[in-house]
């Protein structure tokens, strides 16, 4: 019988190991002083850690968790040299995310998929002949 717990209380630490690994997946932190869109959710300026828990993902937590936005992405072939980086576009007065640049982890320089607000925001940008939409840099550590 002791030998069956000592099998079972290995298999328990086995799995508390595996599960501990796994959510500690890379992240950045990035403080964005603008309200924005990642994908079709609206997002508040503030506090937020970007990952990728799973290829071709990118999630966005808010400090305070209020806020949680999932959307698919690709990988990025951009680089940045000066650390990492989210890039915004931005029509009239709107933010949308559009890339995520990491030096140091390689599985976090990715390119955020179009949303519908960001196809229509641009759209209306280029029917009113507003000049190309920006890109905005916000720091991240």
């Amino acid at each position: 019988m002791n030998r069956i717990s000592a099998i079972g209380l290995l298999s328990i630490a086995a799995l508390a190991t595996c599960t501990g690994a796994i959510a500690q997946q890379p992240a950045i932190k990035a403080n964005i002083p603008f309200d924005f869109r990642v994908g079709d959710t609206w997002m508040p300026a503030g506090e937020y850690t970007i990952s990728s828990p799973l290829e071709s993902i990118v999630q966005l937590r808010s400090a305070d968790l209020a806020k949680t936005a999932t959307i698919t992405s690709s990988p990025s072939f951009n680089e940045s040299n000066s650390g990492s980086e989210l890039v915004f576009d931005k029509y009239g007065d709107q933010y949308f995310l559009h890339r995520v640049l990491c030096p140091t982890v390689s599985s976090l320089n990715l390119d955020v998929t179009q949303g519908k607000a960001e196809k229509q925001a641009r759209s209306r940008s280029l029917e009113a002949k507003l000049p190309k939409g920006e890109q905005t840099l916000v720091a991240a550590r």
